[in-house]
């Protein structure tokens, strides 16, 4: 189990080409942050995306006026990400894929808003509780945070066997994919309520989505404050 995110990081080691802001982020902003809260970017509000991948999310925020932050395990990503927007090239960075609570990502800057998709669900129960630690840490009071997990029927599962701490080995081979990760998986609402518990509960949704009827992508989402 030790060497599991050893095995994750090596998924990784290539490009993970995702350039462009996803749906459910746009929405995210739309109907949550700006409908609910007011927060538009006019503030240039600081936002940290955790597991940023090649930028996709932030190029959007950063033309919105946030000012924009991002860490990766994925050093390929990262440089692409810094290549797409050298005017905050040095606001993305490597981290270790071993969390630890404690580190603060860049020194004396605090988060108003923190974005993790599709990243949180690579640990373990004991590394996620290590990971939320750590953003909780880096968040201002009153910050606000939306992050997803892969939810119990998400299909890759079928294609897995539990190997405790609450991982699964995914291994499976298609036309398409080859793939072997470890993954956590959600049950139940109430479940990512009691993982997310740090946060005051705000909304507890999810999104779906199946291409050539590979199956579900069902994942959870979180939206929660920091008191």
């Amino acid at each position: 189990m030790t060497d599991y995110l050893q095995t994750n990081s090596r998924y990784w080691d290539g490009r993970y080409q995702a350039s462009n802001v996803e749906s459910f982020i746009f929405r995210f902003y739309g109907r949550i942050l700006k409908f609910d809260y007011g927060i538009d970017g006019s503030k240039h509000e600081r936002i940290l995306d955790f597991g940023c991948g090649e930028g996709g999310a932030l190029s959007y925020f950063d033309k919105l006026g946030f000012d924009c932050f991002g860490v990766d395990i994925a050093r390929n990503d990262v440089k692409a990400a810094q290549a797409h927007m050298p005017h905050i090239a040095s606001q993305f960075k490597v981290i270790d894929p071993k969390p630890d609570e404690n580190q603060m990502f860049f020194e004396g800057i605090k988060f108003d808003v923190v974005i993790s998709i599709q990243t949180l669900d690579f640990l373990s129960n004991s590394d996620f509780e290590k990971a939320i630690r750590c953003l909780y840490n880096n968040m201002k009071p009153g910050a606000k945070l939306y992050a997803s997990m892969n939810g119990w029927d998400m299909y890759y599962r079928k294609y897995g066997e539990y190997v405790g701490d609450g991982l699964w080995h995914v291994k499976f081979k298609t036309d398409r994919l080859n793939y072997d990760l470890f993954l956590n998986f959600i049950k139940s609402k109430d479940e990512m309520r009691e993982k997310f518990k740090l946060f005051k509960p705000v909304y507890l949704d999810h999104y779906d989505s199946s291409f050539r009827e590979e199956g579900s992508e069902f994942r959870y989402t979180f939206f929660g404050i920091k008191e």
